[in-house]
């Protein structure tokens, strides 16, 4: 796959028949139907644990946003009940949107498996209580976009380039437009400093998992083809360049900096990955990406000693980026 793929993952929606959707649903049911699925899923081998978003300090928030399939805006909403697999490829959202929404890690070349493992959680919870379904539309859903087979695949972009020469709204205008799939800025900062996007299937009304999912790859891969396209052409043949200035000053920055913020890091990340994907810095795209895990906000408050000190963060930030690039000189 491209390597402006970042990962992927798989959700799958589900209602359960004896209740209401959540927006008319009692909190009595609320508790009753949450205990139904924590009893399910401990049953199993694997080990769940289980997150309150009403009872999260913002420490704990915070950890919970750096696992990858977690969704901050869900810590927001004191309804939603987490429960993450210990080896966090898997969780499930409860009382969201819907009364479940069942997310798993995926291979971006090969989105099947997770697809049949969010079936065999889905099947596990179906055995408690019945799910929602209609024999013309499918699975039920809170939003109708997403009824028939609930399934939806997501892929994680990085876009330096189409977003550097401004050309990321028309794609995704053009994206969008097609009614068949939705890309949409994802990262942590409002104004997407690190240009990661996230594209979806609008619709889960496929024949099968396969259509869908060969779908939402072509998908993918014709806007990391442009991308792509792009960086080949701009910085392949130009020595003298804004856009060369730009990473080359991101990579400095990064070697040497001694304060970052979270925006700033991205920043400089992102321009720091794209010189890798292009060959023209001395390192590679694994050693940026681990980047991203180092400097997450639980580890960095680790270094704190468990102290949220936002000023200290954005020290330890550079330091670590420093220690990983080159010994922390």
């Amino acid at each position: 796959m491209n390597d402006n793929v970042m990962r992927s993952f798989v959700d799958l929606r589900r209602n359960f028949a004896v209740y209401p959707f959540e927006s008319t649903m009692l909190e009595s049911d609320r508790h009753e139907m949450t205990n139904r699925v924590i009893s399910a899923l401990d049953e199993q081998e694997e080990t769940w644990i289980l997150y309150t978003a009403a009872d999260l300090d913002s420490k704990a928030k915070m950890t919970l946003e750096d696992i990858d399939l977690v969704e901050s805006v869900w810590l927001q909403n004191k309804a939603v009940s987490l429960l993450i697999r210990n080896d966090h490829s898997a969780l499930v959202c409860l009382h969201e949107q819907d009364h479940v929404l069942i997310r798993v890690a995926a291979d971006p070349r090969d989105s099947l498996p997770a697809i049949r493992m969010a079936k065999g959680i889905a099947k596990l919870l179906s055995e408690t209580s019945a799910f929602a379904k209609d024999e013309r539309i499918g699975w039920l859903t809170a939003k109708p976009q997403y009824a028939g087979t609930g399934i939806q695949i997501s892929f994680m972009l990085h876009l330096p380039m189409l977003v550097m020469m401004q050309q990321i709204k028309a794609v995704e205008q053009k994206t969008n437009a097609s009614h068949g799939f939705y890309l949409r800025g994802c990262g942590p900062e409002e104004k997407n400093p690190g240009s990661l996007y996230c594209l979806s299937n609008l619709f889960t009304a496929y024949s099968s998992s396969e259509l869908l999912s060969n779908a939402v790859k072509r998908a993918a891969e014709e806007i990391c083809g442009k991308e792509e396209n792009l960086r080949k052409k701009v910085l392949k043949y130009a020595t003298r360049s804004i856009y060369l200035d730009q990473i080359y000053r991101a990579w400095g920055i990064l070697l040497y900096a001694r304060r970052l913020t979270q925006a700033e890091f991205l920043a400089y990340w992102s321009k720091a990955r794209l010189g890798a994907c292009a060959g023209l810095l001395p390192t590679d795209i694994y050693s940026i990406d681990t980047l991203l895990d180092l400097t997450s906000k639980s580890k960095l408050i680790e270094q704190t000693d468990g102290v949220l000190d936002e000023h200290a963060i954005h020290f330890n930030r550079a330091d670590t980026v420093r220690a990983a690039l080159h010994g922390g000189t």
